[in-house]
């Protein structure tokens, strides 16, 4: 008797390749402010603390990092281990600088926090491999086929919010 997990695992890996190719256009915030909230509502602009505010700190300026990040991220993916690690390094402290997320439906913001717990796994995965190894070599390797990070880009549906709400505020091809 065959198992369909491998296939499945496959299918779930190439769900999670093809949410960072999708992610490689994420180079700039979406110029329609309407398109980053649920329903079309106005996108609130989350309040900088005191200490860290720049004059005209908008949400369009808080996710160009993150958005940029992601590219990088998404880039990546056609390199080597070390090119990858140092992306989702980049993603990781582009996501918990926005951490919690504001001013988003609950399903995304909780959606982030798996974001970031996914990318703490990848990374701990990815160390486990050259860096010169290419990563579309050791992407089908059991260690990332059976992670958390791959179940919860297959079925999580805070997750799937928040790459939709990422999609939707970086916009496709900047």
């Amino acid at each position: 008797m065959t198992s369909t997990r491998p296939s499945a695992l496959a299918l779930a890996w190439s769900g999670a390749v093809i949410a960072a190719a999708i992610l490689a256009g994420c180079s700039s915030p979406s110029s329609d402010q309407s398109a980053a909230s649920p329903a079309g509502t106005a996108a609130p602009t989350p309040t900088p603390s005191a200490a860290t505010a720049a004059p005209n700190t908008t949400a369009a300026g808080d996710y160009t990092a993150f958005c940029k990040a992601n590219s990088a991220a998404a880039a990546a993916k056609a390199g080597t281990v070390g090119e990858d690690i140092e992306a989702v390094n980049g993603q990781l402290d582009a996501i918990r600088a926005l951490l919690p997320l504001q001013g988003v439906s609950a399903e995304v913001a909780a959606g982030a926090q798996v974001f970031e717990a996914s990318a703490v796994e990848d990374l701990s995965i990815l160390a486990q491999f050259p860096s010169d190894s290419l990563v579309s070599d050791v992407g089908l390797d059991p260690r990332f086929l059976e992670s958390d990070a791959i179940r919860n880009a297959a079925s999580d549906p805070d997750y799937r919010a928040f790459i939709a709400w990422t999609i939707q505020t970086c916009g496709l091809g900047g």
